[in-house]
């Protein structure tokens, strides 16, 4: 843990952080005879934001109305590990949370509130952390590296896992790259699923059959010498190809867990209407049920957006909506104002 600074910060000082979604598109390496297992592939994204402004105040305070208690508990965690030294006294803040990434579509949303609220924290009371070390504190990071890479640094992140005898907590970023800015990310959101999440994704690791060597040696052959060299070279087809066999060896691995290569049927659909119109890139992101096309421009993208649209209303496909986003390439942004 990084060296704390602790001081009696003003009542008037105000932190705001705002980190952006991430894309999780894929495992390494799931079979872990490597000695390493996971790694991860993702993509920060800039069309869904998790915002948090924490000062300090007389009492505690947490806006919007906490209801299931899920932010009082990311506080206190934070006050019992990394904010420890921290006298009772001095613990009261106002927590507001201004923008919120959708929970359990695929968009990491967990790991981007605790992030941005403990290094809204962390700022407040001049604690001075790594993003890494904010993370293990926080318990967040065990599987996949990509929430945490994207938080510092945006882009497309390509992770190596962890190593299974080791205890390190944060698996090392092996590539990072921005998203070219012409590309887009067609999203399709099913409002009325979620991904699996919880007790129900522990259980989906623990029972799920041992994942075949000779398909995680595919996806990290199809990450190297395909996916990383078509990003670099602005080859939207290829980059397209290489994530969609990707998605089909994981997915179709995960599918007893989530009823099929993707959680949700209306989604599946709208994906294969995607590559029948000549898209090469599809994707579930994480467990789903958000899934994604990979296009090469703008107009693109909004081309696509009114012929799912159409075809949606044609098929009776309810509670879809869709959205286009761009890559991020900067990561969290933290702004520490005086009132």
């Amino acid at each position: 843990m990084g060296k704390q600074h602790i001081n009696n910060t003003n009542l008037d000082t105000l932190v705001r952080v705002s980190a952006p979604a991430r894309l999780h598109l894929g495992f390494l390496d799931l079979n872990g005879t490597s000695g390493r297992q996971f790694g991860s592939i993702g993509l920060a994204i800039d069309s869904h934001r998790t915002t948090v402004e924490v000062s300090k105040s007389n009492t505690i305070q947490i806006h919007p109305d906490d209801e299931n208690g899920q932010l009082a508990k990311l506080v206190q965690r934070f006050y019992t590990t990394l904010g420890n030294n921290i006298p009772n006294n001095d613990r009261s803040v106002h927590i507001k949370i201004t923008e919120s990434i959708p929970e359990h579509a695929g968009f990491g949303s967990g790991t981007q509130l605790a992030l941005a609220i403990a290094t809204a924290l962390c700022r407040l009371y001049e604690i001075e952390a790594t993003t890494a070390q904010i993370a293990q504190s926080m318990g967040r990071g065990a599987r996949s590296g990509i929430g945490i890479a994207t938080f510092d640094l945006g882009g497309f992140i390509v992770d190596g896992g962890s190593a299974i005898e080791s205890t390190r907590s944060t698996p090392p970023v092996l590539a990072h790259h921005n998203y070219p800015e012409n590309w887009r990310i067609v999203l399709i959101m099913d409002n009325s699923d979620q991904g699996v999440h919880g007790q129900q994704e522990l259980s989906a690791f623990k029972h799920l059959p041992k994942f075949p060597l000779s398909e995680s040696q595919s996806i990290c052959h199809l990450t190297l010498m395909k996916l990383l060299p078509a990003l670099i070279e602005n080859d939207i087809d290829s980059f397209g190809e290489s994530i969609t066999n990707i998605q089909a060896l994981i997915g179709d691995h995960f599918s007893p867990a989530q009823g099929g290569r993707y959680t949700s049927k209306a989604v599946a659909q709208l994906l294969e209407k995607s590559q029948q119109l000549n898209h090469k890139g599809i994707s579930q992101s994480s467990w789903g049920p958000t899934g994604c096309v990979f296009v090469n421009n703008e107009k693109s993208a909004q081309l696509l957006v009114q012929t799912l649209t159409e075809f949606s209303l044609t098929n009776k496909l309810s509670n879809i909506s869709f959205s286009i986003a761009r890559g991020n390439s900067s990561g969290a942004s933290i702004e520490i104002s005086h009132q």
